[in-house]
């Protein structure tokens, strides 16, 4: 019985872990003084990205561009999740989120993606000053 328990504990633990794990996923990623406009986000995300990031199509590229897109809404803009889903012409917030997850991790295993998201930085700077 208390190795039943113990077990119950330990399980309960690990989903509260979970839940503030994500709570701290949907924290403002905010780095930086200033903002962008969606549009100018969008448009430096399609020239880098060299596609329509609004496209709605699974091709790889896009989604990629889609992605990263998400990301810098949150990050330079005051947009909730479910306004940077609408975006794309989703509904749910849970897109957003998960595409901001998605870029994020993709930045830290995919040297290539990090470079285009980084110049697609420096063009918003630009646009920012």
């Amino acid at each position: 019985m208390k190795r039943e328990h113990i077990k119950s504990l330990i399980k309960s633990h690990y989903i509260m872990i979970r839940k503030l794990e994500d709570m701290l996923e949907d924290e403002p990623i905010k780095e930086i003084n200033g903002s962008c406009s969606v549009e100018t986000i969008i448009e430096s995300v399609n020239n880098i990205f060299n596609t329509d990031c609004r496209e709605q199509t699974r091709r790889h590229r896009v989604v990629l561009a889609r992605h990263c897109a998400a990301y810098l809404m949150r990050k330079y803009t005051d947009l909730t999740l479910e306004e940077i889903s609408m975006q794309f012409s989703n509904t749910d917030h849970s897109s957003a989120h998960h595409s901001i997850k998605t870029c994020k991790n993709l930045m830290d295993t995919d040297e290539e993606y990090k470079i285009k998201v980084d110049k697609v930085k420096q063009s918003l700077q630009i646009h920012m000053n």
